[in-house]
């Protein structure tokens, strides 16, 4: 059966009520299961392997600066989840070494993978030869490298940029931000000359910072999109929120947008791409 995998740790962080729901939510929406996996982290996309095939997954190495000293016991070894789960990843080396890749960068579909450059400062990898590791262990024949969004403390694309089809992506609206604009034309320029068209979503993010966290409060296209559903994070702004919910509704269709709210979980610096993981048998 396909599952969806959230972190056990999610009811002592968030309101028990809140995860209830959301696993309602999954499971009226859609035929996937839902289980709960014991980690030290509740952000499971970014630790635990890609999948690129029916049985086959790829396991990067958590970046180096992921965790800083003080939170370092977060970090968390997917071996003993993946020996759980019986799933034997892949490990990328170059030189006997590890490629340091965050699973919340990788937004891969359609044979094509988006990637932040932020990939080129973690790995000591001639960019050529990176890519290549990349196009092979991910299995596309497309990978493209986008900016880094400036002042963004984790670097992942998937704070900026999803799929609709193969030839088309949604990005945040930065024109509505006080946004580097050198940023916005290389990230525009990138995805087309990539052969993809632009469709801006609604983003209102937050700049202070909560326990020396950056929320990610109003960043509505960290969504989790299982098959046709999407369950869009909403963040207590109605303004904002309806604004999202009609534009995804009439990017995706209005039966399949399933608005959940959000803006607890986005306090604690992700959304609900971040926190979720799912393995895929069919």
């Amino acid at each position: 059966m396909n599952t969806l995998f959230f972190s056990s740790l999610l009811t002592r962080f968030l309101n028990p009520s809140w995860v209830e729901n959301l696993t309602t939510l999954i499971k009226k929406h859609t035929d996937f299961n839902v289980q709960f996996i014991e980690t030290k982290d509740i952000w499971c996309r970014d630790f635990l392997p890609i999948q690129v095939g029916k049985n086959k997954f790829v396991q990067f190495t958590l970046t180096k600066n992921y965790y800083s000293k003080k939170i370092k016991h977060l970090q968390t070894d997917p071996s003993p989840i993946c020996q759980m789960l019986g799933i034997e990843p892949i490990t990328p080396k170059f030189n006997g070494l590890p490629v340091y890749l965050d699973g919340g960068n990788v937004i891969r579909k359609f044979n094509k993978v988006i990637i932040t450059d932020k990939v080129f400062k973690d790995n000591k990898i001639p960019p050529v030869e990176l890519i290549n590791i990349l196009k092979d262990f991910l299995e596309v024949d497309q990978v493209i490298i986008i900016p880094k969004e400036p002042g963004e403390d984790s670097g992942h694309s998937d704070g900026m940029v999803r799929f609709i089809n193969k030839d088309t992506v949604l990005i945040n609206n930065y024109s509505e931000v006080n946004t580097n604009r050198t940023f916005l034309k290389k990230l525009r320029q990138t995805l087309m000359e990539s052969g993809l068209s632009i469709i801006e979503v609604p983003y209102k993010p937050r700049y202070d910072r909560i326990n020396g966290l950056q929320p990610s409060t109003g960043i509505y296209v960290n969504y989790l999109q299982i098959g046709s559903k999407i369950f869009l994070p909403t963040f207590d702004d109605p303004e904002t929120d309806d604004l999202s919910i009609s534009v995804f509704q009439s990017i995706f269709g209005l039966e399949n947008i399933i608005p959940v709210p959000s803006k607890e979980l986005s306090l604690l610096g992700g959304v609900l791409n971040c926190c979720s993981w799912e393995i895929i048998t069919e």
